[in-house]
């Protein structure tokens, strides 16, 4: 019997082994892609959830400001100060002759006065928002057609601009809305 066992050892050329080092080196490098894999997913996710919770922040932003706006009288000065600008017409310049700020107002870190909203729960910073004065608009289709138009029958009309910042600072969300004071 030890005749035949030595046998078959002599003829074993160690293939099994590596067979086995094949199987673990494919299983190794199945295992790091899912973990690569998962952890992109995760910060994906992560970056989309920023985005959402930057998103609804300015959207808390935009609805504060357009209660400020509803509170503004027809002698509101908008000259650039608690977020109050004029309307800004492409070419404008801040320091130029007529114009208080560069266009578009939002795009000016330096001169643009930004009014600070209440902070979301959750958030880390208040959504910023300015107002400019925008128009005129008639106030209803009678009016529109009565011309000269009189007094009383134009109603204001405000751009609103809100930026909002997610959980961090990596994600900021922009929003407009242009307000028509009832």
């Amino acid at each position: 019997m030890n005749q035949l066992s030595n046998t078959f050892r002599k003829k074993q050329t160690g293939t099994a082994i590596i067979v086995c080092l094949m199987l673990l080196t494919i299983a190794t490098l199945i295992g790091i892609n899912a973990v690569s894999s998962t952890v992109l997913e995760e910060k994906m996710a992560g970056n989309i959830r920023n985005k959402h919770m930057s998103f609804q922040s300015a959207e808390s932003g935009l609805r504060q400001a357009e209660l400020a706006a509803a509170a503004l009288t027809d002698v509101t000065t908008f000259d650039g100060t608690n977020g109050l600008y004029p309307g800004s017409n492409p070419g404008d310049a801040y320091g130029v002759l007529g114009a208080l700020a560069n266009y578009p107002v939002w795009e000016d870190d330096v001169n643009t006065n930004w009014v600070n909203g209440t902070t979301p729960t959750g958030m880390p910073n208040p959504p910023q928002y300015i107002i400019e004065d925008y128009s005129e608009s008639p106030r209803d289709q009678t009016c529109q057609y009565i011309k000269p138009i009189p007094p009383g029958c134009k109603l204001k009309v405000y751009r609103i601009t809100v930026q909002a910042e997610g959980l961090n600072s990596n994600s900021v969300t922009v929003l407009q809305s242009t307000y028509k004071r009832l």
